[in-house]
């Protein structure tokens, strides 16, 4: 924007130009034990690696096949101690982990013995009849059901197909059972989670120095996680200058980035069972990579869940389509990718692009009023259109 004013000696208009100034509070920090230092372009306001309980930075967890993972109490002398005494149970029960398939670990047959055999609820005439398939049948409704998580809307999306002929008209036809939750709620229950105390709302750019053997110092850029990276030091500098909204012009709250990570894949409902579902999950790449993968931080949050496509429409387009017969691969790779598409018009709803423009504000797990601006970084999927 710009400023006309009359220069007085020739009448004529001059151009003040209006400057933008743009402050960044840079800094950097010193450089630790293994010569890792930081970067940031604004200064943070908070850092989760500042205090780092001592629980999170190891896990006593034995993996299989490590040395954590074998008995190592010594055996006994048989020739002077007395032998064990094995009742039929026990015998029945190994002779059933040393039979058949080779996976029943001893492990795996201790949790069977104490999760299962001996739980109080346990009764074994409930098992006359048993018969593992039509039960996890049974198991595969029931997880169908559970499916429905609290604070999912159910639609039917609807698809447009071409037919090919251009004396008929598209025809549009509609997918019933998708199953989905809000973007922006999502990133809301996100940010107010006590998981949001591990959350990196300033990115910084990574680096590592060393000395060379003629003394000079060596410094290298470093990448590990979302937020050290180019593409989220530069999305959060634009969000700095980004737009306020026309009822808060005058917002001083701290401005940061929602990372966005999707994923979609599909999967087995039961381990055993039969029926699968297409999720999308959600996770946040504020937080680091070692916490999202562990599986107790429930870190990702369930997004939606994309329906198949019903057989009724296939018998639908075989009836209207004039060249189904020949076609019929590629008009329902076509419904797919128009499954996905649609579904993700509905996700990115208006909600959500007003977010995107003018951020949300969230009053985080600290207490502290923050205006999110929610950006999507990854989406790792497998298309169910193949």
């Amino acid at each position: 924007m710009s400023i006309r004013s009359i220069d007085a000696a020739d009448n004529r208009p001059s151009v003040v130009r209006r400057v933008h100034l743009i402050v960044r509070d840079s800094m950097q920090t010193m450089a630790n034990l293994f010569g890792l230092f930081r970067r940031y372009q604004h200064r943070p306001t908070y850092d989760p690696d500042s205090t780092v309980p001592s629980d999170d930075l190891t896990h006593a967890v034995p993996v299989m096949g490590t040395e954590d993972s074998i008995d190592t109490t010594p055996d006994s002398d048989t020739s002077t101690s007395t032998p064990p005494s094995t009742n039929i149970t026990t015998e029945l029960l190994l002779n059933w982990q040393n039979s058949g398939s080779e996976l029943k670990s001893h492990a795996e047959v201790n949790r069977l013995v104490e999760e299962v055999l001996c739980h109080p609820d346990f009764t074994v005439e409930d098992l006359n009849g048993f018969e593992a398939a039509r039960e996890n049948r049974k198991q595969d409704k029931e997880d169908e059901k559970t499916a429905q998580l609290e604070g999912f809307q159910e639609m039917t999306v609807k698809i447009d197909v071409p037919s090919g002929d251009g004396n008929i008209p598209s025809r549009i036809f509609e997918i019933p059972g998708l199953q989905f939750r809000k973007l922006t709620t999502l990133i809301q229950s996100a940010f107010t989670s006590p998981l949001a105390s591990k959350f990196h709302f300033s990115p910084f750019r990574l680096f590592h120095q060393t000395v060379s053997s003629d003394e000079e110092v060596v410094t290298e850029r470093v990448y590990s996680e979302l937020y050290n990276s180019e593409a989220f030091v530069k999305e959060h500098d634009r969000v700095q200058r980004a737009p306020l909204p026309p009822d808060e012009p005058d917002c001083r709250r701290e401005k940061v980035v929602a990372a966005l990570m999707f994923w979609s894949d599909s999967t087995h409902l039961a381990q055993f069972g039969m029926a699968k579902i297409w999720p999308i999950y959600m996770y946040l790449g504020n937080l680091s990579k070692y916490t999202r993968g562990e599986p107790s931080s429930k870190a990702g949050q369930h997004v939606a869940y994309i329906p198949s496509l019903p057989d009724s429409l296939q018998d639908m387009l075989a009836s209207w389509h004039p060249k189904w017969k020949t076609q019929k691969k590629h008009l329902l790779t076509h419904c797919r990718r128009e499954l996905m598409h649609a579904i993700w018009r509905i996700l990115l709803d208006d909600d959500f692009l007003h977010a995107y423009t003018y951020g949300i504000v969230i009053k985080c797990h600290d207490g502290v009023e923050r205006r999110v601006y929610p950006r999507i970084f990854t989406y790792s999927a497998d298309y169910p259109e193949k």
